[in-house]
Order: structure tokens, then sequence, then C-alpha cells
């Protein structure tokens, strides 16, 4: 340490290891930057003018494990601090030195504690002690860290609409064709003079619509141009249209794993919102996959609407495992995923955005009863109320 060989080079060899006589070399430390102390066992050797005046903001003080994060109980002194310290070091039989972080709780100020042993021989040993303020110092590095996440995301964000753009042409090719061939479909049907037109072809229509409404929004994301203008959305008809492009998914898991699955939906009669209906299907859509995929051994996936202080509130819950704590304040950030390869992060960010887009909230949290509930509100344009829609039961088991 160099204050510690400083000492000794202009005070001599044995400056420190004069415990009865200590009181004579104190002049000498006010010179020196940073909190010094000299300690043995509970005794206060002798101390600098710097300590002195850091001592007297009281606590409490928190340490600070290496991740950042407040960790230990809270000590109500700095003195409290450096002698949990000092026995920190008695327990390193091959370290005469140790380092430690502190924060003030509650506040800012952040301390870096570090102590010597400079006595081994004695019992208990003397102790070189040096404290000095890094709260500029770790902001700085906090800064340095965020600007340095926020510069590679941007990165990732920029290799990923290059990408995007380029898989949005393509797929927008396969679109194209698929829709020329339902299309021919139906004409055929109608020249048939069929009774019914095949089953699912106007529903496969939609979805065909809708994926090549959100491939534009995507290759227009990608380019950075502005969003597509808003349009009055009768949300019921929305949901309504959602449940009726997952329920072949329902079909088809309830099929495959013998899984009994249900899906209720009731929305009542509401006046019309402001955004976009392809755009909104996908939010709905998305919602009901996610409940779904939360429900490993089947259950209830519940839709409800209902008018609350001049806002629509739509409400999708599930009876499934719900969502851990730890990830609630993070599951509408871009790329982040608890499905791993079978995840993109994207689809929850994505709701996310269209619901703000609408000037409303989309909020996450866990049932009491087990389960999640992700509750969607949006402002309601004045006007005439839509016709109601029939509340929407589908169960398979």
């Amino acid at each position: 340490m160099a204050i510690l060989e400083k000492v000794r080079k202009t005070h001599g060899p044995d400056f420190l290891h004069e415990p009865r006589e200590p009181a004579r070399h104190t002049w000498a430390l006010e010179g020196l930057a940073g909190a010094l102390a000299v300690l043995r066992g509970d005794e206060v050797l002798l101390v600098n003018h710097r300590w002195q005046s850091l001592t007297l903001a009281r606590g409490p003080w928190r340490h600070l494990a290496d991740t950042g994060h407040e960790a230990g109980p809270e000590l109500l002194t700095l003195r409290s601090a450096v002698a949990a310290e000092a026995r920190a070091l008695e327990h390193l039989e091959d370290d005469d030195e140790h380092t430690a972080r502190y924060t003030y709780a509650g506040g800012h100020q952040r301390l870096e504690v570090r102590v010597r042993r400079v006595s081994p021989g004695l019992t208990p040993p003397v102790v070189l002690v040096l404290a000095r303020d890094i709260t500029e110092e770790s902001l700085t590095e906090e800064s340095l860290t965020k600007e340095r996440r926020a510069l590679a995301e941007r990165e990732h964000l920029r290799t990923l609409s290059e990408q995007a753009s380029g898989i949005a042409h393509d797929l927008s090719s396969l679109l194209v064709a698929m829709k020329l061939r339902l299309e021919l479909l139906q004409m055929n049907s109608a020249k048939a003079k069929m009774p019914e037109p095949p089953a699912h072809v106007d529903t496969l229509l939609r979805i065909v619509a809708d994926a090549s409404t959100r491939l534009s929004r995507l290759r227009d994301y990608a380019r950075q141009q502005p969003e597509s203008p808003m349009e009055p959305v009768q949300l019921a008809e929305v949901v309504n249209d959602a449940v009726e492009i997952a329920r072949g998914e329902l079909e088809s898991r309830a099929a495959k794993e013998g899984l009994s699955l249900s899906l209720e939906v009731d929305v009542p009669r509401l006046p019309l919102v402001e955004s976009s209906s392809a755009d909104l299907r996908c939010v709905f859509l998305n919602l009901l996959r996610n409940a779904r995929d939360a429900m490993p051994h089947g259950g209830t996936v519940r839709v409800r609407g209902r008018r609350l202080s001049g806002q629509a509130v739509i409400t999708v819950e599930d009876e499934g495992t719900g969502i851990p704590e730890e990830n609630l304040r993070s599951i509408f950030q871009p790329f982040f995923t608890t499905k791993g390869r079978h995840g993109t992060g994207l689809g929850l960010s994505m709701a996310h955005d269209v619901v703000s887009r609408a000037r409303g909230t989309l909020v996450a949290a866990n049932r009491p009863e087990g389960g999640a509930i992700f509750t969607l509100t949006f402002p309601l344009l004045p006007g005439k109320l839509s016709p109601r829609v029939p509340p929407t039961e589908y169960r398979s088991s």
C-alpha cells in the first residue's frame, strides 16, 4: 500500500509498531490523501483529520457485493464497518490486505475501505485502515457501463433491423402466393355453387392479411419510417377475431397432448378505441398463445372486458404457472424471453408498443389463485356504441 510505504519511509520501519506512543506521529498523517486510521482490536491508536470528518457521517452503511448490490446487515457507523472488515481480515491467513465497498443506505455516497495488517506478530494485530470517497468514481463507472450497454443494444438492433427487412421481404412474397391460392379456392367454390365455402378459408385470408400488415410494419420499423395512421376499433370484434384464429392452435395442442383446454370470452358493448385492428389482433393472439404455453397441464383462459372511468379495460388471464417475480419488470423489454430457443423476446415488447401507441397501458401480474393476468386499458373515443358481440366459449377435452 503506497501510503503505508510512505509513512514507513518518512518515519522509519517501526513507526506503526509503536502502539503505546502514537500521538507524537499523528501530525505526520494529516498530509496524507484519504481518511486513515490505525487500529488494534477495539482500540483506536491514531487517526488523521480526514478520518474524523468522514466518521461524523452516521450510517447506516451497507456492504456492496461485487455485483454492486447491497448485501449484509446495516452498520450504524463507519467504525462498525471497519471493525467488521478487520475481523474478516483476521480469517484470511494468506492475505494481509482486504478491500471492501460500502454505500450509505438510502443515499448515493460510496466508500472504499482498505484494511491491512502491519504487525502480524501482535495479538490482536495492528491494522492500518484507509477509507476514501468513491461516489463520483462509481457514478462514472455506472454511466460508462450504461453507455456501453446502450451502444451494444443499438448495434444489436441495427443488425436485427437489417435481417428483419430481408426476412420480411421473403415472407411477403410467400404470403402473396398463399393469398392468391386462397382467393382462387374461394372463386372456384363460388363457381361450383357449393352451399358453403370451404371451412376456414375466410379465417385463413384474414390471417394472411394480418401477417402481411405485420410484415409491412416490420419493414417500416427496420427502415425507421413513421407508424401507420390509427383507426377506430371495436375491441370486441378484434378479440373475437383473435380467438377464432387461436382456436385451431388450441384444438391441435389439446388433441396432440391430451389436454383439457377451455377459452372463455366475454367482452361487453364498448365505445370504439383508436388503434390498428391488425396490430391489436396480433396483440391478443400473442397473449392467448402465451397463456396456452403457460398451462402445460391444461386449464382455462379467460378474456373479459369492461368500461371503467372512461376507459376500456380488457383482461387476459390463465391458470398456468405464473410469472416469476424477478421477471415482471423485464417481460416487456425487447429480446427478453423465458422460453429459451423457442422464444424471440419480441412478442410482448411489440404488444406493449402497440398498446402504448393507442395511449393505453399493458400491465402483467400474478393471480392470487395461480396463473398470470394481463390487463390492457384504452381511452375511449366519444361516439355511438357498437352492437354487442355475443360472448364466445370454446372448450376442448
